[in-house]
This record gives C-alpha cells, sequence and structure tokens, in this order.
C-alpha cells in the first residue's frame, strides 16, 4: 500500500472511533489522526512530544512498537481512572504506528447500552466566582478575537490567491474558538442546562435571516455588489443554523422544567430567559446571548 492508502484506509477504520487516534512516524512526527484528535488540537506535522507536558511522554512506547514490529499497550492513569495507550505498527510502512488511548475520552463504565452517559468531567464554572475568573475572561476575549482575525486573514489571503496560507489561517481559527468556548465554560459565560439558551438562539438565527438581508440591501444601494452578494448567503447560513438547532430541540429537548413559583427574567434585547434571581449574578454579568448588562433586564410576570 502506498502512503496515500494507509492514510485513507486509517480515515475509513478511525475516522469516527470515540477516542483520538493518530498515525505517528518513529521520529514522533505525527502523520494523520482522526476527528477526536484534531478536536484536541493534533494535526500532521506536528511532533506528538511537543504536546502537553514533558512527563507525560515518559512512557512512550512508539520505540519499542517500530524495533520489535509488534503491538504494544501500557496502563496509566486517565480521566476517569485506569487507561490504556496502544502503539500498533503498521506493516506496510514499518517507521509508522497507530497510538491511541482507552479510557481517555470516556467513562467506559458509565456506557450503557451503546450511549455514553458520561463523555467527560464538566468544568462548567470551575473558575466563577474565584480570582481566577477575571483572568480567564481575559483569555476568552483574547481567544474570541484570535478567531475572528484569522478568519480575516484567511478572506485576505484568499483574495490574494494564496489557499495554502488561507488554509493554515482556518485550522488556527478553528482553534481559537475551541480554545474561547472552553474558557468560556470555565467562567460559566452559559448556562449549563443550555437548551433555553439552544431555543433564544435559533429564534435570533431566524431574526439574523431577515436583518443580515435588509443589511445587504443597504449595502447594494450604495454600490457595493460583491460584498452584498455574500452577505445574502450569510442570511440564507443564518436561517439555516435556526433550522438545524430546531432539529436539535426537537430531537433532544428534555421536558420543560417546571419553574413555578421561580423569577423569570427577559433580556429586552434578545428575548434571553434567566430562571431565578439574577441579583445573585455579580455586578458585571451580562446576557449570554448579545452581552446586555443584567440592569436591562425585566421580571416576567
Amino acid at each position: 500500500m502506498s502512503e496515500n492508502e494507509i492514510i485513507q484506509a486509517f480515515h475509513l477504520m478511525w475516522g469516527n472511533f470515540p477516542e483520538a487516534v493518530m498515525i505517528t512516524q518513529k521520529s514522533r512526527e505525527i502523520v494523520a489522526v482522526n476527528k477526536v484528535a484534531e478536536s484536541f488540537g493534533l494535526k500532521p506535522g506536528m511532533k506528538c512530544s511537543s504536546v502537553g507536558k514533558p512527563e507525560n511522554h515518559r512512557g512512550c512506547q512508539c520505540n519499542r512498537a517500530v524495533d520489535e514490529g509488534n503491538p504494544v499497550f501500557v496502563t496509566y492513569e486517565g480521566n476517569f481512572g485506569k487507561a490504556y495507550g496502544f502503539w500498533i505498527p503498521i506493516e506496510e510502512k514499518p517507521e509508522w504506528v497507530i497510538h491511541f488511548g482507552v479510557g481517555y475520552a470516556f467513562e467506559y463504565e458509565k456506557i450503557s447500552r451503546g450511549k455514553v452517559e458520561n463523555k467527560m468531567e464538566s468544568l462548567h464554572g470551575l473558575t466563577k466566582g474565584t480570582e481566577l475568573e477575571p483572568m480567564i475572561r481575559e483569555i476568552m476575549m483574547a481567544e474570541a478575537n484570535g478567531t475572528m482575525m484569522y478568519y480575516a486573514l484567511a478572506r485576505l489571503a484568499k483574495e490574494q490567491g494564496l489557499d495554502d496560507v488561507a488554509k493554515t489561517f482556518i485550522e488556527s481559527a478553528n482553534q481559537e474558538a475551541v480554545h474561547a468556548g472552553f474558557y468560556a465554560i470555565l467562567n460559566g459565560k452559559y448556562p449549563k442546562d443550555f437548551w433555553a439558551l439552544a431555543e433564544t438562539v435559533m429564534n435570533a438565527e431566524y431574526s439574523g435571516d431577515k436583518s443580515v438581508r435588509e443589511m445587504a440591501e443597504k449595502v447594494r444601494a450604495a454600490g457595493f455588489t460583491a460584498a452584498a452578494d455574500q452577505m445574502e448567503i450569510f442570511a440564507k447560513q443564518e436561517y439555516h443554523h435556526g433550522e438545524v438547532i430546531k432539529e436539535l430541540l426537537e430531537k433532544y429537548k428534555p421536558a420543560k422544567a417546571d419553574t413555578a413559583g421561580q423569577k423569570i427574567y427577559v433580556c429586552p434585547i434578545c428575548g434571553y430567559e434567566y430562571v431565578g434571581d439574577i441579583n445573585s449574578e455579580p455586578d458585571d454579568w451580562t446576557c449570554p446571548l448579545c452581552g446586555q448588562p443584567k440592569s436591562v433586564f425585566k421580571e416576567k410576570k
């Protein structure tokens, strides 16, 4: 098999595996990754030995697997207790190994009838109300701005015919977006019970379709035809986002919780509903959807 055929076979076999899987060379350069590994920021060309702390790689068995030509595994302490790491040499390419762990992303004892009941430990609100919260917020905003910057750079590169440069910037933007979401979870920016927020987002996406179209008409009237054309595409995408969320809500949203006796506050801008005592939130708390201060929220009667 050629190298490309090996990589294609790898994706067919391991693409949807629920743990991170990669092909690495003996030099530790990553050759291919599956979807979960990619979501962790791993990508071809990186050295897997550069990921995380150096001490995490002390038990690496890549050399042994390549030199002996046999699969090797070790046990280690994973996120949910005992986990297993594997290095499996590829016969057609002896210096390449398939490397993955079992017990890293899933708590397998809590998987029943094929359904994952608990994929990973929740980090929601871990830093909320602590001295770390302001610092995490700053990092979150820096990452969010970085996402915007990288996508803008990708657009500029694309306009100049630099497709490879644009692709690299997009990869960085995707990772920055993941980082921003991670820090938002640490600070509890969005509610853990996210379905009410998702419903508000759905309505906002539907409204976005109309508002972006109206803005596109004004941009077109100003003579910026190419920009207006792009904005009309965006408007269609906004509506599609609403449709996708609607399907998710219909399929997965649990029965509406009983809010009898609880106060409900509504954001006058986006319609987001806060259930509970909004005064318990810090003074700088803002609407998780549109960023309005809590002072504008009105109690629902």
